[in-house]
């Protein structure tokens, strides 16, 4: 007999079928990559909620054709950090993250949820208020006992480094080398080169501050009353990099997102550019906070615009061009000028 793989969605419901959370129908979620996500649809209700939703991680990122490696430890730290967040963000809060139900370490696999209430917010407004609430409160002063918890996920600094970090140089050669080249200078591309390994090492070092770790809309769920439209709740999900970190790394990876989608979506560009505003104006960011929000910005650009399809080969390399200019250059006035586009 075939062995039970809980990603295909029939051993998944027969896995359910004699818990509170046997399920009818299971609709797989796209978007993500690092694990098999769905909606599950209860066949009797549970706790007031008809639907939720399971995570099932395998030991590799889910979508991954080569399997890179990605230990299985990252869902104790997800579960972990949503506790404690939940737990730290007022409960009048609109950003919150969802709760979690149901949590079996042995087979992998996260039940959550998360609740809707009534309010208009300022999105932008409320992720800032959200993000700088976690910030400014779990840190090592008033948290010492959660950050040395999440001091020990390494997986997560690992990942963190590598994906961004690990790939700036050799994305910018692989660009020079085709046509028309992206022609970067030698003095750039050792202070790229410099930037990536000095951050690289701030990242494994860094112990005095918990961090979300994949701070980007694709993770910033937002719920909608389905009779008058208005947005109820936002859930902040996907909690699995959490770790002791730099602050400024959730920012810019953020503001990199939101640049993108302003750039190849120019229908979003002026809502896109109100809501950054409005993020910065309320998370109001230290110095240093700011500058390595600035480059980490510039960093996720150069990484990550090639490996999306996001347009044509010209408008992917003024992309990287722009993420060379923050990082070359980087000052938090520069990065003020750029939120205003």
């Amino acid at each position: 007999m075939p062995s039970r793989d809980l990603a295909n969605t029939e051993d998944l419901k027969e896995y359910l079928q004699n818990t509170p959370f046997a399920s009818s129908g299971v609709d797989v979620l796209t978007g993500g990559t690092g694990n098999f996500a769905c909606r599950l649809h209860l066949i009797a209700r549970y706790q007031d909620q008809w639907t939720l939703v399971l995570k099932h991680a395998k030991p590799y990122v889910f979508t991954s054709a080569t399997k890179f490696p990605f230990a299985l430890e990252r869902q104790k730290y997800e579960v972990e950090a949503l506790s404690i967040v939940r737990a730290s963000v007022p409960e009048s809060s609109f950003v919150t993250v969802p709760k979690v139900h149901f949590f079996d370490e042995k087979e992998s696999i996260i039940i959550m949820d998360g609740r809707l209430w009534e309010r208009e917010p300022t999105i932008g407004s409320e992720l800032g208020a959200f993000l700088r609430q976690v910030h400014s409160t779990l840190d090592r002063k008033q948290h010492p006992t959660v950050c040395d918890v999440f001091e020990g996920n390494v997986e997560g600094k690992r990942i963190s480094a590598w994906a961004t970090y690990g790939q700036l140089v050799s994305t910018l050669a692989e660009l020079n080398a085709l046509s028309p080249t992206l022609d970067v200078g030698d003095e750039d591309m050792k202070v790229i080169s410099e930037a990536a390994k000095k951050t690289s090492a701030l990242i494994f070092e860094a112990r005095d501050t918990f961090v979300m770790g994949d701070f980007w809309p694709g993770n910033i769920l937002l719920s909608f009353d389905s009779n008058t439209g208005v947005l109820n709740k936002i859930n902040v999900i996907d909690w699995e990099l959490s770790k002791t970190g730099l602050p400024g790394l959730d920012l810019g990876q953020f503001t990199a997102e939101m640049d993108l989608l302003r750039r190849f979506y120019p229908s979003f560009k002026v809502a896109g550019t109100k809501m950054l505003s409005a993020f910065y104006g309320v998370y109001s960011a230290e110095e240093d906070i700011a500058q390595m929000a600035a480059l980490h910005w510039g960093a996720h650009l150069i990484a990550w615009t090639p490996r999306v399809p996001w347009g044509s080969r010209e408008e992917t390399r003024e992309m990287v061009a722009k993420g060379i200019k923050l990082i070359v250059a980087g000052p938090k006035s520069l990065m003020n000028d750029l939120l205003l586009e």
